[in-house]
């Protein structure tokens, strides 16, 4: 079992994963073999069956304990997320192993073994401490995979539109379902291919596409909406362009865009394009109603999103450049990198100080790149960004210093840093943050964070984004 077919299978990666890239199956092995032992150690210590991942490897290996009285099932009483929707639920009978298992079926133990050890260590969350690497966003509540996508009486909906199979595991724990509560249209694939700014393609896969509309219920209160789309059947080389696709779309009979094309505004084809709204109430009726009507070609959706909201506030963006989310010291959450074009990851890097979060800053984005992070149109935000030098200096590599790398960074046109010099600023591996205030999205609703290099590459270790509106 390799580790690139892990990558694959189980965490959704591509084909063209890059393990020197994106280190995910070593970085969950080494967590599985840490929670399996700290697991064995306490609550597990009396199952008679108990499972290891050796080091260097990805096969688990069952050992009997014949002193220790057998437990006949072990019950996760936490909500616990699959790797994988097409693994089984983390609720297994353990039993001896009867006889050598061939090597054809190891693949199926090591997913029970997985999934155990998931819900091993979801059931642990709350007692974990800060400055880790495993968390949840606001509305972003672990199930078993089992369960429905929409929870009840939460008002939680997640809907891959025009997709019918097990729900899809996010990278963020978060549970997205089949699609439901639709009326007319019909199920779309859309074309194979890299879909850019979107760290997780699964949800782009599938569209519905036609007249349609959705009643989904939800219970009374404030929620924040929203609609994922991706243009793969037109621009560029596929043919078409702007005003090939447009439709208007109503939000409980209102409009919410009156000729809204996917190409026009992700700003080309096969970008995953995230609009967000907050201050959404379901009607009198208890349904949030959107409906899709055609004006130039078939309307379509690749996915819909319902989180519980706050008035008047879109919940905080936070984004670290890292392939996993991480939980700081007061207990927030930050979501592995997205929304990005260009750039490159650079892992491993040294301890920094002069923060009270030294995680946060084990790998960078660096290059020429930019961030479109989705924000709802009608806001003024506030960015904070989290820089530190980690290449240059004589703490560092003992390379360069002073002009060794300097950048800009603008929003939308706006410059928000001229000639930045990291190493200037605060010297080596020391910490350096940057807050602006009152940004204003673009009429597409995204905060466009430009870095430009002008010495080496331009560089960032995370950003957050909060919503100031008065």
């Amino acid at each position: 079992m390799s580790e690139l077919r892990i990558a694959m299978e189980v965490f959704g990666r591509s084909e063209d994963f890059d393990r020197n890239q994106d280190s995910i199956a070593r970085v969950e092995a080494h967590r599985l073999r840490k929670r399996l032992k700290q697991y064995y150690e306490a609550e597990g210590k009396y199952h008679s069956v108990r499972i290891e991942l050796p080091p260097g490897s990805y096969v688990p290996v069952f050992q009997h304990i014949p002193d220790v009285p057998e437990t006949p099932e072990l019950i996760v009483t936490e909500p616990a997320p699959e790797v994988k929707s097409d693994l089984q639920p983390a609720v297994m009978a353990l039993t001896p192993p009867v006889a050598p298992t061939p090597r054809r079926h190891l693949w199926w133990y090591a997913a029970g073994a997985l999934a155990l050890v998931v819900g091993v260590v979801v059931a642990s969350v709350l007692s974990r401490p800060h400055g880790t690497r495993l968390g949840l966003l606001p509305g972003r509540t672990p199930v078993l995979a089992s369960s429905a996508p929409v929870f009840a009486g939460t008002g939680v909906v997640r809907l891959l539109c025009g997709y019918q199979g097990p729900p899809h595991i996010g990278r963020l724990g978060d549970i997205w379902g089949a699609d439901r509560y639709y009326s007319g249209g019909g199920p779309w694939a859309t074309r194979h291919g890299y879909i850019r700014r979107a760290n997780d393609p699964f949800l782009f896969q599938n569209t519905r596409t036609g007249q349609f509309s959705y009643d989904i219920p939800a219970p009374a209160g404030v929620y924040e909406l929203h609609l994922y789309f991706v243009e793969t059947e037109y621009g560029e080389e596929l043919g078409g362009g702007e005003n090939t696709r447009t439709m208007q779309i109503r939000l409980n009979h209102a409009t919410l865009f009156q000729s809204f094309d996917p190409l026009c505004d992700a700003g080309g084809p096969r970008i995953a394009d995230e609009r967000v709204f907050k201050d959404v109430q379901p009607a009198a009726d208890g349904k949030v109603h959107l409906t899709f009507e055609s004006q130039r070609g078939q309307p379509m959706i690749n996915a819909i999103e319902l989180l519980p909201g706050v008035p008047h506030k879109q919940l905080p963006v936070r984004l670290v450049t890292q392939v996993n989310s991480y939980t700081d010291h007061a207990g927030q959450v930050w979501a592995p990198d997205n929304y990005y074009i260009g750039g490159q990851f650079f892992t491993d890097k040294p301890a920094v100080s002069g923060t009270r979060d030294p995680l946060l800053f084990t790998s960078e984005r660096a290059g020429n790149f930019s961030y479109a992070i989705p924000v709802d149109v009608n806001g003024t935000y506030g960015v904070r960004l989290y820089f530190a030098e980690t290449y240059f200096g004589p703490e560092a590599s003992g390379v360069g210093g002073v002009g060794s790398r300097i950048f800009n960074v603008t929003s939308d046109g706006v410059r928000l840093l001229n000639h930045f010099d990291i190493f200037k600023e605060a010297g080596a591996l020391r910490a350096v943050e940057k807050t602006f205030h009152g940004l204003q999205p673009n009429p597409q609703g995204k905060l466009i964070l430009t870095f430009e290099p002008v010495a080496n590459y331009a560089s960032v270790f995370a950003i957050e984004v909060l919503d100031e509106t008065k």
